[in-house]
C-alpha cells in the first residue's frame, strides 16, 4: 500500500508567508502614518495662513482709515490723532473719530475699541508669536514723531501646531497727503 499524499503547507512555507505579510503590513502602516502627518501639517498651515490673512486684512483696513489733521492742502496726523505709537502698540482715531488700538496680549492680537487703556478689546487673531510696528516717513526713513508719520509697517509671526508664518505689510493711511 502506498502512503497517502498529504495536502497542505509546510512549516517553512507558513513562516515565510507570515514574514512577508508582516513586511507588507509595516510598510502600509508607515505610508498611512506619513499621509496622516502630512495632512495634519497641511491643516496647521491652512489655519495659520487663514489667521494671518484675516488679521492682516483687518489691520490694513483699520490703518487706512486713520484720521489726520488738515493743514491747508496737506493732512498729517497729530498727537491727538495717534496718542500711542510704540513698536508693540498703536492707538489712533479713525476718520469717524472712533478710537482704535492694536496690541499683542500673550499670543492674541487684540483690537481695541477706543484709545483708552480701559476700553474693550476683541481678539483679532490667536497664535501670534510676535507683533511689531515700524513708523516711516515718506522717504522711508524712521519717523521720529507722529507728525512725520507716512507709512506704518506691521511685522507679525503666527504659529499653529508645527506651522509658522512671518508676514509683513506696509500701509499708507488714505487721508495722509
Amino acid at each position: 500500500m502506498r502512503p497517502s499524499a498529504q495536502n497542505g503547507f509546510t512549516l517553512i512555507e507558513m513562516v515565510l508567508s507570515l514574514v512577508l505579510l508582516g513586511i507588507v503590513a509595516v510598510t502600509a502602516g508607515m505610508l498611512i502614518y506619513q499621509a496622516t502627518r502630512s495632512f495634519e501639517a497641511l491643516v496647521d498651515q491652512k489655519e495659520v495662513t487663514q489667521q494671518a490673512t484675516l488679521a492682516l486684512e483687518r489691520i490694513s483696513r483699520e490703518l487706512r482709515q486713520m484720521k489726520c489733521t488738515p493743514s491747508g492742502n496737506a493732512c498729517a496726523p497729530s498727537a491727538s490723532d495717534v496718542p500711542v505709537m510704540t513698536a508693540s502698540e498703536l492707538r489712533f482715531l479713525n476718520s469717524n473719530y472712533e478710537g482704535r488700538g492694536l496690541r499683542l496680549d500673550g499670543s492674541t492680537l487684540k483690537l481695541r475699541d477706543g484709545t483708552g487703556a480701559g476700553d474693550p478689546e476683541y481678539a483679532l487673531a490667536t497664535g501670534v508669536s510676535s507683533l511689531a510696528f515700524e513708523y516711516l516717513k515718506a522717504d522711508g526713513t524712521p519717523a521720529a514723531s507722529v507728525a512725520d508719520l507716512w507709512i506704518i509697517t506691521v511685522n507679525m509671526a503666527l504659529a499653529s501646531g508645527q506651522a509658522t508664518l512671518d508676514i509683513k505689510a506696509s500701509v499708507h493711511p488714505r487721508g495722509f497727503r
